[in-house]
């Protein structure tokens, strides 16, 4: 069964589809693999390798009318010219200006600009300051709402000596709330508010038991999982700045700022937005998309100030991740992948899409441990399916039930899973293209199980996605200890092999010495 606590944030067609730990950065990617799959697109994986030996995850979609590549969100539409522009920060602004797109006044300098030079400019230029890398990514040594020269000269000093980085952008600081709104095809597809780590008092918690509460929130949320807030000096920092500590109680719906930055990653939060901002804004940003040549899909950063009614375009993505729209924080999902499949492959708009799914676990590992260049994902399972979940009740535990039920599953070509649960029973999700198959297959689960023993079996209708072919899934625990079995049959075999070879037997001399040796000094110590 699925946590109650996950659904709110979680698309129907998603639940447990996508996993849960360690793949925030391929969210985007596999949400589209999956949905264009499940039109009965044909889907290949494959890894490419940088000049640092990276490991990189890639696919493309095809039919018999056409085929696209994708990188994460970024499909093959996107050019190479678009690619260029907006990895420079500043050329991106000259863009942006020249189509009348409203920026941030500000300059570039590089690594023969001396820190003197800089700091005149931005005397002219006035402060509250912003100083950034002009290629980062991801917020990376990104100085905001900077108020004095000391600030400003320490910003500067991290971001080119420590940092290392020869190129920095000044701009103006723009107050007000920062929103990523993702742009396709001219229309506005979705929009994040992204606030800055927070909490909300209760009259009770202290601040400390509510961050954990809020990261224990924040696990349940698959593009949010790994991201906790943690507490680090800046926390401590900006409570100090508002009498707070760590200790403190607040007052009951009490807003508490933990950082000053907005970014997810240091524990912000995300807020769908998209029915609510003004036409004037979705302009501005299907303007700035549309400054960069061969742009199709875009995430515009835009400032907002609502009391100025002020917007300011901070920055253009090509590649923008998906996974806070298809699970905010908080607001309503959006489904991008879906959109984006409709613009590769209008002609598959008509299509109903599939509840099946398949491991993008078991395929990143294979391609990362390069044990396959490349790998061609079964076509997904087409024609009318019917679904049903079963809780085996008995001695069904550690008795080798799992693997009967998944060898009759395979011969009868069911698709599902099966797990134990905490209650001792087993979860069975079984998937057929008859109800009556799904009703021998249930009989089976009773009957001709070795050691096993099934009391009963409840029945219940499974609304959820499912896997293609059947799989033994297994809980954390379980897993971690299936782990450490794999690694010692693993060494085991080894030290066999060793142990077998001609080299072994030849230094048995040598190692009976060594042993001899090794006891002595072990003997010594303890007297010592």
């Amino acid at each position: 069964m699925v946590k109650d606590d996950i659904l709110g944030n979680w698309p129907n067609q998603l639940i447990n589809a996508i996993p849960m730990q360690g793949f925030r950065y391929k969210l985007s990617g596999v949400s589209i693999a999956l949905e264009g799959w499940r039109r009965g697109l044909n889907l290949k994986f494959y890894r490419l390798d940088d000049s640092e030996n990276k490991f990189k995850l890639r696919f493309y979609l095809s039919n018999d009318k056409r085929t696209h590549h994708f990188e994460a969100s970024k499909g093959d539409m996107t050019t190479a010219e678009a690619d260029k522009i907006c990895d420079d920060k500043f050329l991106t602004k000259k863009y942006l200006k020249k189509a009348g797109v409203p920026v941030a006044e500000g300059n570039i300098f590089n690594k023969n600009d001396t820190n003197s030079d800089i700091m005149n400019y931005c005397k002219e230029l006035g402060f509250p300051l912003v100083v950034k890398p002009l290629n980062a990514n991801g917020g990376k040594g990104v100085f905001s709402n900077i108020q004095t020269p000391v600030d400003l000269l320490t910003a500067i000093t991290t971001v080119r000596d420590e940092l290392n980085y020869n190129k920095v952008m000044v701009e103006r600081y723009i107050e007000g709330e920062e929103y990523r709104i993702v742009v396709l095809d001219n229309e506005v597809v979705g929009v994040l508010n992204r606030i800055p780590a927070n909490v909300i008092g209760n009259g009770h918690d202290s601040i400390r038991k509510l961050i954990r509460d809020k990261n224990n929130k924040r696990k349940s949320n698959p593009h949010l999982s790994n991201l906790k807030i943690k507490i680090d000096k800046d926390v401590k920092s900006v409570l100090y700045s508002q009498n707070l500590d760590l200790k403190s109680v607040p007052e009951l719906n009490q807003a508490v700022a933990l950082k000053l930055t907005s970014n997810l990653s240091t524990g912000g939060d995300s807020v769908d937005l998209t029915d609510d901002i003004p036409d004037q804004l979705k302009e501005i940003a299907i303007n700035a998309t549309n400054a960069i040549p061969g742009l199709p899909l875009s995430g515009i950063d835009v400032m907002v100030n609502k009391s100025k009614n002020e917007y300011k375009v901070i920055e253009v993505n090509t590649k923008p991740g998906l996974g806070g729209h298809l699970f905010p924080f908080y607001g309503q999902s959006r489904d991008i992948p879906k959109k984006i499949i409709d613009y590769y492959f209008p002609e598959t708009q008509g299509i109903q899409r599939s509840f099946f799914y398949f491991n993008i676990e078991q395929i990143y590992e294979i391609l990362k441990s390069r044990s396959a260049k490349e790998i061609s994902i079964t076509p997904c399972p087409t024609g009318e399916f019917h679904k049903k979940e079963f809780i085996i009740h008995g001695k069904v535990q550690k008795v080798g039930y799992r693997v009967a039920v998944t060898n009759k599953a395979k011969k009868m070509n069911i698709h599902g899973s099966i797990k134990n649960l905490e209650d001792n029973t087993v979860q069975v999700v079984a998937c057929a293209d008859s109800t009556d198959k799904l009703n021998e297959f249930k009989k089976l689960c009773y009957e001709g199980l070795n050691r096993a023993k099934v009391t009963s079996i409840s029945e219940y209708e499974y609304p959820y996605p499912v896997p293609i072919g059947f799989n033994i899934e297994t809980r954390d625990e379980e897993r971690a200890y299936l782990n450490l079995q794999e690694e010692k049959e693993y060494y085991q075999k080894k030290y066999e092999q060793i142990e077998s070879s001609k080299v072994w037997k030849v230094t048995s001399p040598v190692r009976i010495s060594l042993d001899y040796i090794k006891d002595r000094i072990k003997r010594i110590r303890r007297i010592v």
